[in-house]
């Protein structure tokens, strides 16, 4: 019996993936558990483990395509035993045969085609199948719209919906520019994965998030000094340097926990404050953006920060990150200080309420007592969902977390 590789879903927001690499080669044995390709999907990429035991006798999907989750990549077989040639087991072809008994359950709308009926098999992934039978929806009268017009959960939704419509009105045109590219135009990227889904997630939150912003000049000398006064004590113990982010991180922590209502999220038109304090702090790598979470910031020791953060670098940079390294961050802090960047504006991680800019720590003139003086600072500014915060509790919070900088004695507190 022949069995179905598919593209799985490896985290709640993946919707496709794309086989980066296969690990093994038509015609040889796989094992269960045995690593069988890797997948890219919108936040990593991750090893795959094989379901089933067999032979890898036939590659429906190369490397480099993406596809939607459920989708039919490869198929195992025992020895001897062939691969449904149209992609399609055996076993699911008569099951799409016996489906044509309930024809009279969905009407077709105009633009769908019988060509996909054709032979008696139905091209449909195991989930668009499962939800077919649960809403009553004939899937031999619905068009895929997937790869190779395979059949997708959406379809089976849309054709539940034309079922209980009174009276099919045909949809006005969508008319999109087509702008052509300039004569001698350069290479044109395509965007996928990590960098795909950041631009749609960024995209996503400035056009409907109400964003409003608050800046703060902190006096910088008292947590340079200080991560001086430890490098060496965290060094010896922990064998990571301390860095400023590392006190922003900490300084944040504490803030959010004092601060509730700052560690929320907009979820479905109201405010869901979180349980935990997980920190995501934005990472520039070879793939993109990255924004790898530091679980519980709110209960760990300066020392403990410093320690997962260079762990969490360090998996970033070798390209190790997994989904569990990605996932449930509150809050995220940007910081692009290292790249000489004196202030900026981010925009807020959706569903979360907010996001913390930093810029670089530079000597800058100022009025201190009276006199003319240089002295070190940083700007930081707070981007803001208004949805979930007004300006004085963000005002609020930010003030908080200048203090803890300029007076860093407070972060080793209960240490």
């Amino acid at each position: 019996m022949a069995f179905e590789v598919v593209m799985p879903q490896l985290g709640l927001t993946m919707t496709e993936g794309t086989v980066v690499k296969w690990m093994k080669k038509i015609g040889e044995s796989v094992k269960k558990n045995e690593p069988l390709f890797e997948v890219e999907t919108d936040k990593v990429v991750q090893e795959v483990p094989s379901m089933d035991e067999g032979l890898l006798s036939k590659i429906v999907v190369g490397e480099g395509k993406p596809v939607a989750i459920g989708t039919v990549i490869a198929f195992l077989t025992a020895p001897g035993e062939s691969a449904p040639e149209d992609g399609v087991p055996a076993a699911a072809a008569a099951v799409a045969a016996a489906g044509q008994t309930a024809a009279a359950t969905v009407v077709a709308s105009p633009e769908q085609s019988p060509v996909a009926q054709a032979a008696g098999s139905v091209r449909a992934s195991p989930a668009a199948k499962k939800l077919a039978a649960k809403l009553g929806v004939d899937i031999n009268l619905v068009r895929g719209t997937g790869p190779a017009g395979r059949i997708v959960e959406a379809d089976i939704e849309k054709a539940a919906a034309a079922a209980t419509t009174p009276v099919a009105v045909a949809a006005a045109p969508v008319f999109r520019p087509v702008v052509p590219a300039p004569a001698g135009a350069g290479e044109r990227i395509e965007l996928r994965g990590a960098r795909k889904v950041a631009a749609e997630r960024m995209a996503y939150s400035f056009s409907t998030a109400p964003h409003f912003y608050l800046t703060v000049e902190v006096e910088a000398a008292a947590p340079v000094a200080f991560r001086q006064q430890i490098v060496a004590a965290v060094e010896k113990r922990f064998g990571v340097t301390p860095t400023i982010t590392d006190l922003l991180i900490k300084a944040l922590g504490i803030a959010l926990k004092e601060q509730p209502d700052v560690n929320a999220a907009w979820a479905d038109g109201a405010i869901q404050r979180n349980p935990a304090v997980n920190l995501g702090v934005a990472a520039s790598i070879d793939a993109g953006l990255v924004v790898p979470v530091i679980p519980g910031v709110g209960a760990l020791s300066l020392g403990g920060i410093v320690q997962k953060r260079r762990a969490l670098v360090e998996k970033a940079r070798a390209g190790q990150l997994v989904l569990s390294d990605l996932e449930g961050g509150t809050f995220t802090l940007s910081n692009l200080g290292m790249f000489g960047i004196d202030q900026f504006h981010a925009i807020v991680n959706p569903p979360q309420a907010a996001i913390l800019a930093v810029g670089r720590i530079k000597d800058r003139v100022g009025v201190v007592d009276g006199q003319v003086k240089a002295r070190p600072t940083m700007f930081m500014t707070l981007s803001v969902d208004h949805r979930v915060l007004d300006g004085a509790a963000g005002a609020k919070f930010l003030a908080r977390v200048v203090e803890l900088l300029e007076n860093p004695v407070e972060l080793m507190i209960g240490e």
